[in-house]
């Protein structure tokens, strides 16, 4: 019996004591033993021990120790092949064993009476490599007391296996983690809110012991974590960070070769919001400035930019025209961003990607890319606003790009610091000081030398070599002019609040398309709705001053002269083809009835018998005086008895009408006053064309008056 119990059977209990099992039962009646039913095959029962006399216990309990001390002398020896370790740990106790070999056969040759020397000088040859295989396995902390202590441990058990490291054996089995252990453990881990490494192993610890599975030790658990990231890195960052994430740490990297493209092939532009506020010149209120940056990929340098207080399309074209004269040619490429603002309607009216990036680059042969979305590393400018962070930390007005570097001033309750900014005059930027100092840092920037592949020359210095000769900067402004579609009205053009109007617009109420230029504003050009027709410049209409002539300056009155004649100019046109139409028609109702009194009976004359001969004579002369009368009437009424007329222009109008439209012969003053105006350069400019028109008008309604 190798091991004590509380109840033995009679045959155990004389086998312990050495006696039979007759002197057993009979001591056991004697002492009065207690016993109780034996498990198991046979039946039986067994005496408890707690029963017995404590004689009798002392007996049994030294026969127990004995049989275990026999069996431990016919236990085989332990070596390094049936111990139940690692590798790792096999090898590092071979490489001590060996250490000790060569320590002892060190010392049995070194004199009589020097071994305290030869055991220093022992570590000392170790420790500088004379054994460099144990010296990697072992490392440089082994000292000579520890060489002793392994020594008397083999020479103790015998065996090299007493020099293994025995430490964490107890938990060999909690170590192992199973599959059912790794697929709570992950399930718990790969989640997207992305939770700690501590709580998804409490939340997979629970699931285990839910499912009724030995829990590993949680320095396990980590440890499979490691090395399970190790080789599953991208699962990892996707699961538990998303796709951006993944693509910045995990995604294959592709590489540009930047010496392939030459300056001016490929400009980026992309936004960034400045880390420190300036004052907005609408609103008067500090705020973070967005920076609208073209930046050339060749060179790395910056070619133009824009700030205003949110990215728009006029900040990017801005920005883009300052970039084409700073680099004195058009680009061959714009790498755009993925943004709002680059892919709003601009310059044409609708989406770009609705019309395969037309508008203002296709006009200029430009052709266009945009970024992928969520991708930084796609736009080198990205790194270019990195280093931009230099300045911004800079300037007084600084607010931090994150809320680990934001001022103490703006965190609740630092006084002092608040105090202290304001007592030093600090204050937010102007819009200008703004454009000094980014203009300035910028100029720093581009004299820097640059690695990559720059190869330590400056991006000014690169620039400079590929630069154009320069654009046309007329055509520039032109072509980089925004449009729109508007419609007409009798007030013209309705746009930024302001009033355009040209004469040629009069009477036209369709749509049309503006083009205009942000920067000036004094006009707009006018197209036909699909900008292939130019019809012509309307100007900013001002305002006339209630009382002009009176209460206004000259440049009033002047103003009010020019509309007045325009808008009686508009009225002689509107009213002359439509009085040219009534005047035909009442021309035909004339002729139709004059060939209905022509179809009339005469009348019988009258009878005279009854009157008074006076009468009759009174009555005849009336009738020789009102034919006399008509007869030498003139056949209009001059120019100067007409009130309405009132200038040239209006005579001109009513003599035209008298000899034209009526077919009356003028006066011989009347006809040369006429062709002396015709032959004025205001006539042939501004008034020719239109009474040509309405004399090829009435001289095809006299021709056929049917359809007249």
């Amino acid at each position: 019996m190798a091991k004590a119990k509380d109840a033995y059977t009679a045959k155990e209990l004389a086998i312990a004591l050495n006696v039979t099992v007759m002197t057993i039962t009979r001591r056991a009646e004697r002492e009065g033993w207690q016993s109780r039913p034996r498990a198991g095959r046979g039946g039986g029962n067994e005496w408890i021990i707690s029963s017995m006399p404590e004689a009798t216990r002392t007996k049994l309990l030294a026969a127990c120790a004995q049989d275990q001390l026999d069996a431990l002398d016919r236990a085989p020896k332990l070596t390094l092949a049936t111990a139940a370790v690692s590798e790792s740990k096999k090898s590092k106790a071979l490489a001590r064993a060996d250490l000790v070999a060569l320590y002892t056969d060190w010392l049995d040759k070194s004199p009589h009476g020097a071994k305290s020397a030869a055991r220093d000088k022992f570590i000392l040859a170790y420790v500088g490599g004379a054994w460099p295989a144990l010296l990697k396995v072992l490392g440089d902390k082994v000292s000579w007391k520890s060489i002793e202590r392994w020594k008397v441990q083999i020479q103790r058990e015998g065996s090299a296996a007493a020099l293994v490291d025995r430490r964490g054996g107890a938990n060999a089995e909690r170590m192992a983690m199973t599959e059912s252990h790794a697929e709570l453990l992950l399930s718990a881990v790969l989640r997207p809110n992305h939770p700690s490494i501590s709580g998804a192993i409490r939340m997979a610890s629970a699931a285990m012991k839910a499912r009724g599975l030995e829990v590993p030790a949680e320095r396990t658990m980590r440890r499979f974590l490691d090395q399970w990231k190790a080789t599953n890195f991208g699962t990892w960052v996707y699961t538990r960070e998303g796709k951006k994430a993944w693509n910045d740490k995990a995604a294959f990297f592709i590489d540009r070769d930047y010496s392939l493209i030459e300056v001016g092939d490929i400009l980026v532009a992309d936004g960034h919001v400045l880390n420190f506020e300036t004052l907005n010149p609408w609103t008067g209120k500090p705020q973070r400035m967005e920076l609208v940056l073209w930046y050339d990929m060749a060179s790395n340098c910056p070619v133009g930019w824009e700030i205003m207080p949110t990215e728009n399309t006029q900040a990017i074209a801005s920005a883009f025209r300052r970039a084409v004269l700073t680099l004195g040619k058009y680009p061959l490429i714009a790498y755009l961003d993925n943004g709002r603002a680059f892919r709003s309607k601009y310059f044409n009216g609708v989406d770009f990607r609705q019309t395969g990036i037309a508008g203002l680059f296709q006009e200029l042969s430009v052709h266009t890319i945009f970024a992928w979305p969520y991708h930084g590393q796609s736009k080198t400018v990205e790194r270019f606003f990195g280093t931009l962070h230099d300045l911004e930390q800079w300037v007084p007005s600084y607010v931090g790009r994150d809320i680990e570097s934001k001022p103490p001033r703006l965190n609740r309750g630092e006084l002092l610091h608040r105090k202290v900014w304001d007592a030093s005059g600090c204050r937010a930027l102007t819009m200008e000081e703004t454009h000094v100092a980014v203009a300035r840092w910028v100029d720093q920037y581009i004299n820097r030398p640059q690695r990559g592949h720059l190869n330590g020359r400056c991006p000014a210095e690169v620039f400079m070599a590929g630069r154009g000769s320069g654009v046309d900067e007329a055509k520039l402004r032109h072509l980089m002019m925004a449009k729109e579609v508007r419609k007409l009205s009798r007030e013209g053009i309705r746009i930024f609040g302001e009033r355009y109007y040209a004469p040629e617009l009069y009477s036209r109420t369709h749509a049309v398309q503006v083009r205009y230029d942000i920067g000036d504003l004094s006009s707009l050009l006018v197209y036909s709705e699909d900008g292939k027709h130019f019809i012509c410049e309307a100007h900013k209409v001002r305002g006339i001053h209630p009382a002009a002539d009176l209460l206004g300056t000259e440049q009033h009155s002047a103003d009010l002269r020019e509309a007045l004649s325009l808008k009686k100019l508009q009225e002689r046109e509107a009213s002359s083809v439509a009085r040219g139409v009534l005047e035909a028609a009442l021309t035909d109702q004339r002729n139709r009835m004059r060939a209905l009194q022509e179809e009339q009976v005469e009348p019988k004359a009258v009878s005279t018998g009854t009157l008074p001969q006076s009468k009759i004579t009174s009555i005849e002369a009336a009738k020789r005086q009102a034919q006399t009368k008509r007869e030498s009437a003139p056949t209009y009424i001059p120019p100067a008895q007409k009130p309405d007329i009132v200038n040239e222009l209006d005579k001109y109008e009513y003599l035209f009408n008298v000899s034209v439209r009526d077919g009356l012969t003028l006066r011989e003053s009347d006809q040369e006053w006429m062709e002396s105006i015709e032959r004025t350069e205001d006539f042939q400019r501004d008034a020719a064309h239109r009474y040509e028109r309405l004399r090829k008008y009435y001289a095809r309604n006299r021709a056929n008056p049917a359809t007249a």
